[in-house]
């Protein structure tokens, strides 16, 4: 009996109606394929993203896109998960969330995807989800870094990478206790995503008997952060802890640098990646320190020299990145969960297979943990620890392991 006949029996409603149509069909003969849910086929599922690929957040979404690409291919030569191939559809959302739910609305109802893989952002993935649920569509491997993606848990969303209530205290801890800093600053996107940020280092920094000396809020894609950089540099902080991203990070530092002022910087997840670097004008004279949430891309993990050599040969003229880790690290999470999901997937068995997810070894960096839905803020979060990385010499170094307050660690 094939394969196809194989699966067709088993999503038959009764043991009798499967007699009934094996009978019925000629000796040798494989039915046509049944998908139980949207993006199941007999040889392949299809699932779907929606990423800037445009705009001033382009090098991010490209990565990342890249990252998973990467990834299927590489399963995909190797014969898929369970017999099936991996199909990836992608559409550009500028980061701009009306965009973001439009592409959801294309995926599910036009392409039918059996989910959201990758997604970037915190806006435009909450945007996404608002549309998503109720069709019961799950988001697997989120990228945002706010805690306002996962707290509270949301039952189809599950994300990655570490969150802000982690690395927000790593930065204020290694600021203070190695640095010495006595006088921190922040400049914050005034969002969903950088509100959070705030609340977390000002509590961290309330332990170490401290307060912020200065906080300066800017808008989504702003343009223009001369008076923001100006009074931060009036308070004469010894580090400014920047939750910023792209070319808004990029003009902070521009802005700075018209002033004569170059401060020890504490950057959001995501600035550690070559094509900022690029923005930065190569960071030399820069002091960033920024959070990551996998090995680094030029170490000695095998894993990772795999991915690079692999990376290397699908996207020759691209650099490979932790950005396009993240991505990477989403497929993985999501192929994981399909194999777990058994030989014929639907929604509902991918997200249980996801909330039985328990150290799964991606071997890029540590490992992916969710939970069934609970009052734990972290049920929908698969990684809870970083790394902290420095520029140097146009590239960024390790400082030390894995700190983890919530799953243990340093």
């Amino acid at each position: 009996m094939t394969l196809r006949f194989d699966r067709l029996r088993r999503r038959l409603l009764t043991a009798a109606a499967a007699i009934a149509l094996a009978s019925a069909l000629p000796a040798g003969l494989s039915h046509p394929a049944f998908a139980a849910d949207p993006g199941v086929s007999d040889d392949a599922v299809k699932v779907g993203s929606t990423l800037a690929l445009s705009g001033t957040l382009a090098y991010m979404g490209k990565a990342v896109q890249e990252g998973m690409e990467t990834y299927f291919g590489m399963l995909n030569d190797q014969g898929g998960v369970n017999g099936r191939k991996i199909e990836l559809v992608s559409y550009d959302d500028e980061f701009k969330p009306p965009k973001a739910v439009a592409n959801a609305k294309l995926l599910v109802e036009r392409d039918d995807v059996l989910a959201l893989v990758g997604p970037v952002g915190t806006a435009t993935v909450l945007a996404a989800y608002e549309y998503l649920e109720p069709k019961g569509v799950p988001i697997v491997g989120a990228l945002s870094i706010s805690d306002a993606v996962t707290n509270p848990p949301r039952k189809l969303l599950f994300a990655l990478p570490s969150p802000q209530s982690t690395e927000a205290p790593a930065y204020v801890d290694y600021a203070v206790n190695e640095l010495g800093a006595r006088k921190i600053a922040m400049l914050v996107q005034n969002d969903a995503w950088g509100k959070p940020a705030q609340e977390y280092t000002e509590k961290q920094l309330a332990t170490h008997g401290m307060k912020l000396v200065e906080v300066q809020n800017f808008e989504r894609l702003a343009t223009d952060l001369t008076s923001q950089v100006a009074r931060l540099k009036a308070a004469e902080p010894d580090v400014v802890i920047l939750y910023a991203l792209g070319q808004q990070a990029a003009i902070f530092f521009k802005n700075a640098e018209k002033l004569g002022w170059n401060p020890t910087v504490f950057g959001a997840g995501g600035l550690n990646d070559p094509k900022f670097v690029e923005l930065l004008g190569g960071g030399a004279g820069k002091t960033l320190y920024v959070a990551s949430y996998y090995d680094p891309v030029d170490g000695e993990n095998p894993a990772i020299k795999a991915f690079v050599a692999e990376y290397g040969k699908r996207f020759p003229k691209s650099t490979p990145s932790s950005l396009a880790l993240m991505g990477y690290s989403a497929a993985a999470t999501f192929a994981e969960a399909l194999k777990q999901a058994g030989d014929d997937p639907t929604r509902e068995k991918l997200v249980g297979a996801l909330e039985g997810m328990k150290g799964f070894d991606q071997k890029i960096g540590p490992a992916i943990t969710f939970a069934p839905l609970s009052d734990d803020p972290y049920s929908r979060r698969g990684q809870t620890g970083v790394v902290l990385m420095q520029l140097k010499d146009g590239g960024f170094r390790s400082l030390g392991a894995v700190i983890d307050p919530v799953r243990g660690g340093k």
